[in-house]
């Protein structure tokens, strides 16, 4: 069966789902998808073109700005589909705290090292009530995640008195 792509317009449109017009049946739905919304072709599904991008820190961070009170927001592109019932989720915003210092169990004889990570810290939902915060959103397209990074970014800012 040919995937349908709709007119030129549907095409182009940067703000358009891209996915649904690339499912060739409805008992198929890719995993992973690049920072433009399409899916990513190639063997096992696109994994292994999905992990070579993951490489790129330029290619995954979209976003990155540090607060005032030493917070760091980042928006990145996930790029593995987090949107099990509808659009593919493959951009993600989450707020961090202090770097800190994990301690992992000893496996037998193997020792593993500490492994150093940053605090996951709530930010004002846009999508929620008034008041209302979230560890994390995910967006469909590069464009909603930009624009919820800035929004998050503004809020925090008057929150923060800067």
């Amino acid at each position: 069966m040919t995937p349908d792509f709709g007119t030129l317009f549907d095409w182009c449109d940067l703000h358009a789902s891209r996915w649904e017009t690339w499912i060739p049946d409805p008992g198929y739905r890719p995993r992973y998808f690049d920072r433009q919304g399409f899916p990513i072709p190639g063997d096992h599904g696109g994994t292994l073109t999905w992990a070579l991008r993951m490489q790129d820190e330029e290619n995954v961070i979209v976003a990155r700005d540090e607060l005032p009170d030493g917070t760091i927001l980042s928006t990145v592109w996930l790029g593995l589909d987090h949107g099990f019932f509808g659009p593919p989720l493959i951009f993600e915003t989450m707020r961090f705290g202090d770097e800190t210092e994990l301690a992992l169990p000893t496996v037998g004889t193997l020792y593993v090292p500490p492994m150093r990570t940053r605090e996951t810290l709530e930010f004002p939902d846009i999508f929620g009530g008034p008041g209302d915060t979230t560890p994390q959103l995910r967006h469909a397209t590069e464009e909603e995640a930009l624009a919820s990074h800035h929004e998050i970014l503004r809020r925090l800012r008057l929150q923060l008195g800067h």
